[in-house]
Formats: structure tokens, C-alpha cells, sequence
């Protein structure tokens, strides 16, 4: 037994040692600063890609509101989804866009964030100081489309008569 107890003692010394060599070997995480730089990294190229996949929708809104700024509402209305221009005829379109002041000047849009799904987009959009506008796209091969805007719950493009 007294054999037994001191290879049981001889035991704990090499444990310990052991343990101390593997902890010492493990490699430690990155530094404070060394997380901060890559999560500043992580973050950058996520927004990067966020704004790529906006622009699209940011410059056909742009080049709409550019159209029916200058008064060319023909061009505006070639930016318009197909489901809008089966139902409102470009006449129907230019004489009530000419009276609407929320078209009447090009406008920035910054794009806030899309929702997708069955090939439509709905963009929430910060538009010049007008503020917050939900603008709907369809995304057919050529590039999005704008199918409806919405400024505070009202629709801002004429309707079907």
C-alpha cells in the first residue's frame, strides 16, 4: 500500500506539470485590439455590400424623381413597372404627376432597407427632406422597376381611374 500511495503522489507532480505545459502551449484569442480592428473590418465590408445591393433601387428612385423633376414625365413613365402601366395610361400618368409637388423636383434617395420576396422589392427610403417614403419595385431583367410609392401611407403616384 505504501507503494500504491507514492506512485498515487508521483502522479499528481507529472499532472501537474502536464496541465501547466498544455495551458501554456494553447494559443491565446486576439488581443482587444486585434478584435476591435476586426470587427471594424467585418463591419465595413458588411455595409459595403448592404449599399451595393441598395444602389440599384437608390438609382432607379433617382432617376425617376430626376424625370418628373425636369418635367419628363415620358421618361419617368418608361421607369415604371409594367403591373403600374397596365392599368394607368401614360396620360392618365403625366396630367396627374404634373400636379404633384412631391414629384415636381430631383431628390437624393437614401435607401434604408428592402424586403424581397416573389420578385418584388419594397424599399424604405429617406427621400430629400420629404422624409420616409416606401417605394415598390419589381426586379425584371432590365432593372428594377417602380411599381408604387407611398409617402405616409398615401399613395403618391396616380392610381387607375
Amino acid at each position: 500500500m505504501v507503494d500504491g500511495f507514492r506512485s498515487k503522489r508521483r502522479l499528481g507532480p507529472a499532472f501537474v506539470s502536464l496541465f501547466a505545459l498544455a495551458v501554456g502551449c494553447a494559443k491565446p484569442g486576439p488581443s482587444p485590439e486585434e478584435q476591435a480592428r476586426a470587427d471594424e473590418k467585418r463591419n465595413r465590408e458588411l455595409q459595403e455590400e448592404i449599399a451595393a445591393a441598395h444602389l440599384p433601387y437608390q438609382k432607379a428612385a433617382e432617376a425617376f424623381l430626376t424625370a418628373t423633376g425636369s418635367g419628363d414625365f415620358e421618361s419617368a413613365y418608361g421607369l415604371l413597372a409594367a403591373s403600374y402601366t397596365n392599368m394607368v395610361s401614360k396620360e392618365a400618368f403625366v396630367e396627374r404627376a404634373k400636379t404633384n409637388k412631391n414629384l415636381a423636383k430631383a431628390l437624393s434617395v437614401k435607401v434604408l432597407g428592402t424586403r424581397t420576396q416573389a420578385g418584388t422589392t419594397h424599399a424604405r427610403c429617406v427621400v430629400g427632406e420629404l422624409g420616409l417614403w416606401e417605394i415598390t419595385f419589381l426586379n425584371p431583367a432590365g432593372g428594377p422597376r417602380i411599381a408604387g410609392i407611398t409617402i405616409g401611407g398615401m399613395p403618391a403616384l396616380p392610381g387607375p381611374s
